[in-house]
């Protein structure tokens, strides 16, 4: 195993904890705990907003310790989670549950491209960053596609008892591959302790968005991410109000994840290919065109409609995805070395907290409250895609007025 490549074994790892077997059906697994629809979108928008809460001090772990036990510490989250889930329910349980989940994103997003620059900066091969990220992706994405392809069949026959443990003993796994992962050096972070860290974050965030070689670009991509999640979260309650039959619910995963897979593992190609601001203005372009896609969708009410609408969706999520990862890896050329993490949980923090308020305001605009009515699903993209498409287009000016073109 010591002579197996470590970011291979990385690759595995996520690739194990990917397998989101219960994912492709989540909304079904809330509404047997006596949650609605929209209480699924709320809820991911809660969670996206809790993380934040986790950044900092996940980010301070990362710094202060060795960035292997931080990735443990991610995976051991989710399977606390799994156990959860699998021996008890109620919506208290679930809401315990996506706490766990939520922290477990906090751990893995500040780190794991951090722990990869430290392996290759101790190799001597920092320039094989980007396509090193992609491949991890590549990794989470296919395993969470190959979960999919069985998830329908294994819910409908089986229940969500099997789907948990399949998680559960997957995740298992997977940590203890971590295990045998080595400890690159890195550099020594200058806050001591966590008070120290919060005024350290602080200050690296006003650094960061000061800094004009990636602050709009780190604002344009958590404005991507946040629609990434509004369509994503948005996918089951689409397929439940179509009459989907269970199977597509797998389909649609299965198609979403192949083609974030297949766009991380090509990431390096794609920006090579357009440069960084053209795959900009083609993931822009694509985003718009998913809300339309997604506006039909819900207005049809169709299931087959639905499922080709959502083919294009994911195709728009898997340039949203490449960009991102081009992003974090543009972010990493212009770090210091010992806020590396920081700057990571910066930018993770600005997705989320973007990405939360989005799903709550979308909530809250297609069921306000019991007594008020509120828009229809299809209705509500329209607002947010208008909202979201004047946004980027000033974002858009301001690069192009600057002549900025990352390399």
């Amino acid at each position: 195993m010591k002579h197996f490549n470590p970011l291979k074994r990385l690759d595995i790892a996520c690739f194990l904890r990917s397998q989101l077997y219960l994912a492709p059906v989540l909304l079904l697994f809330y509404q047997q705990n006596g949650l609605t629809a929209a209480d699924f979108v709320l809820f991911q928008g809660i969670f996206q907003l809790t993380g934040i809460a986790f950044e900092i001090p996940c980010g301070y772990v990362a710094d202060v310790i060795s960035k292997k036990k931080v990735l443990v510490l991610a995976f051991l989250c989710f399977f606390l989670r799994a156990g959860l889930w699998l021996s008890f329910s109620g919506v208290y349980i679930i809401l315990l549950g996506e706490l766990f989940n939520a922290l477990s994103r906090a751990f893995l997003s500040g780190v794991y491209d951090s722990y990869i620059y430290d392996y290759l900066k101790n190799e001597n091969k920092t320039k094989r960053m980007l396509k090193e990220c992609g491949r991890t992706n590549f990794a989470m994405s296919s395993g969470a596609m190959f979960a999919a392809i069985f998830s329908a069949v294994l819910y409908k026959y089986y229940g969500t008892v099997v789907l948990l443990s399949l998680e559960f003993c997957l995740t298992l796994i997977s940590i203890i591959l971590l295990t045998t992962l080595p400890n690159p050096p890195s550099a020594r972070p200058h806050a001591i302790t966590l008070k120290d860290k919060f005024v350290e974050i602080k200050d690296t965030a006003v650094a960061t968005l000061r800094n004009n070689n990636i602050n709009i670009y780190i604002i344009y991509s958590a404005l991507l991410f946040s629609t990434t999640s509004l369509f994503c979260w948005c996918f089951q309650p689409l397929l439940k109000m179509s009459a989907a039959p269970i199977l597509m619910f797998s389909v649609v995963a299965v198609m979403n994840h192949a083609l974030r897979a297949g766009f991380s593992f090509y990431v390096n190609k794609l920006k090579n290919f357009f440069g960084f601001n053209r795959l900009l203005v083609i993931t822009t372009f694509l985003c718009m065109y998913s809300f339309a896609c997604m506006i039909l969708s819900f207005y049809f009410k169709l299931p087959y409609v639905a499922c080709l609408s959502l083919f294009f969706v994911c195709i728009g999520i898997g340039f949203q995805l490449a960009f991102a990862i081009a992003n974090i890896n543009n972010i990493h050329n212009f770090a210091l070395e010992e806020t590396r993490a920081t700057i990571s949980s910066v930018n993770n923090m600005l997705q989320q907290t973007i990405s939360g308020l989005s799903l709550i305001c979308f909530k809250f605009v297609v069921a306000p409250s019991s007594d008020v009515a509120g828009l229809g699903f299809s209705a509500a993209f329209s607002i947010f895609g208008a909202f979201y498409m004047s946004i980027f287009a000033f974002l858009l000016y301001k690069i192009y007025k600057r002549g900025l073109s990352p390399k």
